[in-house]
């Protein structure tokens, strides 16, 4: 009966929406009609018989105006208001009508209006009824037809309840209780496996634990997650939700513990550990997570651990409540432990950098999802370790450049701040076998503080020179006959014997070696802490070392030494080699160095100018990048030796050396003057002991000893500086390399320095003043030829044959550069005799011959004495005596020759102009106007010499009348 009336409640429903549906076009029928009150209102009007009139004039009017209107027009003039069932139709057209006020014309309108709406809605509404009336008949046989499929289905019903009453009243109590038992059984049953889980359940706690403590993470995760999908099917028993809980806290504990594991892998991996724990967080599904949560770990290890190993070296009287900045721990690090604190950062930097190196070859070697899709996270885990290597190292760079910055680097000792830059290179080649980066940021830092620590090195090496100038006796030191005898040059003697000459460096590397010389990388060390003869040590650190052991152990050795801080990991030019054993390394050198067997004449100042340079040239291995300013400072230290033999042993000369100085020895004195010596605090030196004892005395030859000594023992220097010279052209840049072929192409350095050095000795050798008052006495104006030398020329011998007397007690004690000291003395006895010719007033013929006699005489004793030969002084003198004999043109010209240069003083010319020309006047004027002309602006010719005595440009105290004498 209900299904009935459901039906007739559809039926109703289904025929007013055929009321409201349209075939042809969409229509809406609006609410149209008038309320009750509207009605009220209109039938209570006093006047509605004339209103009814004027309605019906009104409709007749209205009705006329709607004829002409369609049907469809009327229906579209229907406002919108009508359509909207929540709108009062009723309001709105009271409201229209009354809105300015009451017109009663307006009202029978719109009253006409509205009825005529409503006819033709009505009739259309008709006509679509009459439309859907076939679709209302079938509608209804359709609901007959339901009725009855509804009784007949009522009609089964009650059939089958009537046989099933019938089965229940004829089934019997045993078949009833036989299923009641099996229904009991799975009851029963259910409840066994139920208890059993829960069981189970109880003691997985139990288990896990077992499992963590044998590393068996893994298995424990699988037990974990077992259990707890067990448990989402008995979640209806209290119980098992309180154990469901407590293996959800088992899980999270266990996921801290694996946490607590992994971070342990930050500095002590362990392969097997690591596996395990792979595999747990795999089953986990937290792989991911955990590789960014090791990452995390490794960089918050940087951080504590260095703060760590700072804390452990500052003062243990700092406050231990205040917690000051990395910076600040630096900073207030003891200059004695900057190398050890160093050392310390350096391998737990290692620790860390060998673990994350040990992961990434872990997970290259082993994949955890075996998948090779773009999506894999394999592919992720790859490219997270990969990016992580740049970002760990870059945060151990920048603790490391911190602590450089920091500390007090300067302040080291030289051996120390060389291990620092061993140090830091090591941690370079860390660095880049790491991640492959160059580590420019740290090699920035360490230029920085290598420039400042190599100024100060510098400066205080100066004055250490200075202390040993101080100090000097001035005589030779025995048993040393090369540089490499100094532990300095221990480090570079395999790369001097490759770059001793070109020519053995091309021989060494055709003969003995496919590689060329401008290839010497599969020469180099690179990691010479094993030994350059190991095979191991060509692999890289990471394969040598492990977390247990670092290549900062063991202290660094002088192989060690040798690594480049501001080059790559083969440095080209620098071409680096291991050393080997001490008896190897006496083989080898006196077989290449044969050449220089014999022993050097040295002292101690000297010494210790090669084993500065020593230090400098291993300074140039480590500091690559700023070597052409260590070389720089190499040539300084040479200039400021040779300034200092200059100062002692050149300035005490009785007559002016001006001439003496060749422009690129002024130069090099004058360059130490401006750029060294305002840095030297214990310049001056005081050497007035020296001047007044030894250079003073006579017997001696006024220090004659000690002034070869000083001055061989620079040339002896110099000399062995060439030999580095290949070497440093290997370390320096190509557009630096002229300077060092420059200072090195001035092969007169020393011997320039000798001629004031040892003027100064033969200049008070022989008694200027007293040869040149005999001179004087001589007669030049002699009608015929004589035959016999002058006096003064015997007196001159005599000097000449005690000095030579003199020299072979010297050369008892040093050995006498003979060529240099003989040709000082010819040098001062040449200008001797021409400064005495040039003094003649009146000259004969025959007194020229006299003066050809007695330098004849003087010369070929000075050439049997000395074993020498003086072509250059020889011809000094003979050009001045043969210009008597110059036709006037000759002379003249010879005159405008020697006015532009400096061969003879003009003093000595205008003597001569006079002695030749003193009866021809006007020649004698010209003359005498032409060397007026060729005097600089500022100076003016005397004739006569002054009685003032007067300082040389280089401090020379010179008696005028020996001014001109050299």
């Amino acid at each position: 009966m209900q299904n009935s009336k459901a039906k007739m409640d559809e039926f109703k429903s289904k025929f007013l929406d055929i009321l409201h549906k349209q075939t042809n076009r969409q229509m809406k029928i609006p609410a149209m009609g008038f309320s009750d009150y509207f009605i009220q209102t209109v039938t209570t009007d006093a006047s509605a018989s004339q209103e009814t009139d004027a309605t019906d004039a009104a409709a007749t009017s209205a009705s006329e105006t709607n004829a002409q209107k369609s049907d469809q027009e009327i229906l579209e003039s229907i406002e919108q208001c009508y359509y909207n069932p929540d709108s009062n139709p009723q309001l709105y057209e009271l409201k229209k009508v009354l809105n300015d006020g009451i017109d009663n014309e307006l009202i029978e309108v719109t009253i006409a209006q509205l009825r005529t709406q409503q006819k033709v809605l009505t009739k259309q509404v008709l006509q679509n009824i009459l439309e859907q009336r076939n679709a209302c008949s079938s509608e209804f046989a359709a609901i007959n037809d339901t009725q009855k499929k509804l009784e007949e289905s009522l009609w089964t019903c009650q059939k089958a309840r009537s046989y099933l009453n019938f089965a229940r009243t004829n089934l019997t109590t045993t078949s009833l209780e036989i299923l009641a038992s099996y229904r009991k059984r799975e009851v029963l049953k259910e409840v066994l496996d139920t208890l059993v889980a829960i069981k189970k359940l109880r003691t997985t706690d139990v288990e896990v634990q077992k499992l963590l403590a044998d590393h068996n993470y893994s298995a424990a995760i699988a037990l974990l997650l077992q259990c707890k999908s067990s448990a989402e099917a008995y979640m209806q028993f209290n119980c098992v939700q309180s154990l469901s809980k407590k293996l959800q806290e088992t899980m999270l504990l266990m996921e801290f513990q694996l946490d607590t594991v992994l971070n342990e892998m930050v500095l002590g991996f362990d392969g097997r550990k690591y596996a395990k724990l792979q595999e747990a967080y795999k089953l986990a599904n937290k792989s991911l997570m955990a590789m960014d949560q090791l990452h995390i770990n490794y960089i918050s290890a940087i951080h504590s651990s260095v703060n760590a190993v700072l804390r452990g070296y500052s003062d243990p009287g700092q406050d231990d409540q205040a917690k000051p900045l990395y910076e600040q721990l630096c900073e207030q690090l003891s200059v004695d432990k900057l190398l050890p604190c160093l050392i310390s950062l350096c391998k737990t930097f290692w620790t860390i950098l060998a673990s994350y190196y040990q992961v990434v070859m872990w997970h290259n070697n082993y994949k955890l999802y075996g998948q090779e899709e773009e999506d894999s996270p394999d592919i992720y885990i790859q490219q997270k370790l990969k990016k992580g290597q740049s970002r760990v190292w870059n945060d151990i760079l920048t603790k490391v450049c911190l602590f450089l910055q920091s500390a007090k680097l300067t302040a080291l000792k030289y051996d120390q701040f060389i291990q620092v830059l061993s140090v830091v290179q090591r941690l370079k080649k860390v660095g880049l076998e790491f991640c492959g980066e160059q580590s420019e940021k740290l090699i920035e830092t360490m230029q920085q503080q290598s420039e400042e620590f190599f100024r100060r090195y510098h400066i205080c090496c100066v004055e250490e020179i200075c202390l040993f100038l101080d100090n000097e006796s001035w005589t030779q030191v025995d048993s040393f006959a090369h540089i490499l005898q100094l532990p300095e040059f221990r480090s570079v003697r395999h790369t001097l014997r490759r770059h001793k000459s070109p020519t053995t460096a091309l021989l060494a590397s055709s003969n003995n070696s496919p590689i060329s010389n401008n290839n010497c990388d599969e020469l180099v060390s690179v990691h010479s802490q094993d030994g350059g003869s190991s095979i191991y040590g060509s692999y890289g650190y990471f394969l040598r070392f492990s977390e247990k052991s670092s290549p900062f152990d063991g202290g660094l050795d002088a192989a060690m030494l040798e690594e480049d801080i501001l080059s790559g990991i083969v440095d080209e030019a620098s071409c680096y080699f291991s050393e080997e054993s001490d008896d190897e390394q006496k083989s080898l050198q006196s077989k290449e160095f044969d050449d220089a067997s014999h022993q050097l004449l040295v002292n101690n100042t000297a010494l210790n100018v090669m084993r500065v340079i020593g230090r400098y040239l291993q300074m140039c291995k480590l500091l690559h990048c700023i070597s052409p300013k260590i070389v720089a400072c190499i040539l300084e230290l040479i200039d400021f030796y040779v300034y200092a033999v200059h100062e002692i042993f050149g300035k005490d000369a009785p007559v002016a050396t001006e001439n003496m100085y060749s422009p690129r020895l002024e130069q090099r004195l004058r360059s130490v003057e401006v750029n060294v010596l305002p840095q030297i605090k214990l310049w001056p030196l005081n050497f007035s002991s020296l001047a007044n004892n030894e250079l003073a005395n006579p017997d001696t030859l006024y220090g004659l000893s000690q002034r070869i000594v000083a001055v061989e023992a620079g040339r002896s220097m110099l000399q062995q500086f060439n030999i580095l010279q290949h070497y440093l052209n290997h370390l320096l840049p190509l557009a630096e390399r002229p300077i060092l072929v420059n200072y090195l192409d001035y092969s007169d350095y020393i011997a320039d320095l000798a001629k004031p050095v040892y003027t100064c000795v033969t200049s008070r050798v022989i008694d200027l003043s007293s040869i040149l008052a005999q001179m004087a006495k001589v007669k030049w104006d002699v009608n015929h030829v004589i035959h016999q030398h002058s006096n003064y020329s015997d007196v001159l011998n005599r000097n000449i044959q005690s000095f030579a007397m003199c020299l072979e007690e010297i050369a008892k004690e040093v050995p006498v550069p003979s060529k240099q000291v003989w040709n000082s003395m010819a040098h001062v006895a040449t200008h001797l005799l021409v400064e005495g010719f040039s003094n003649v007033k009146k000259c004969s013929a025959g007194g020229r011959a006299l003066m050809q006699l007695d330098f004849a005489n003087f010369m070929s004793f000075l050439e049997l004495i000395s074993n020498q030969k003086y072509p250059q002084h020889r011809s000094y003198v003979d050009v001045f005596i043969k210009t008597y004999y110059f036709a006037p043109e000759q002379f003249e010209q010879w005159i405008e020759q020697q006015r532009m240069g400096d061969e003879y003083s003009l003093k000595q010319l205008n003597n001569l102009i006079q002695c030749i020309c003193v009866s021809d006047k006007r020649t004698r004027q010209r003359l005498m106007q032409l060397l007026d002309v060729g005097i600089p602006n500022g100076i003016t010719m005397t004739t006569t010499p002054t009685t003032t005595p007067q300082k040389s440009n280089h401090g020379s105290v010179a008696g005028s009348n020996l001014s001109s004498v050299i």
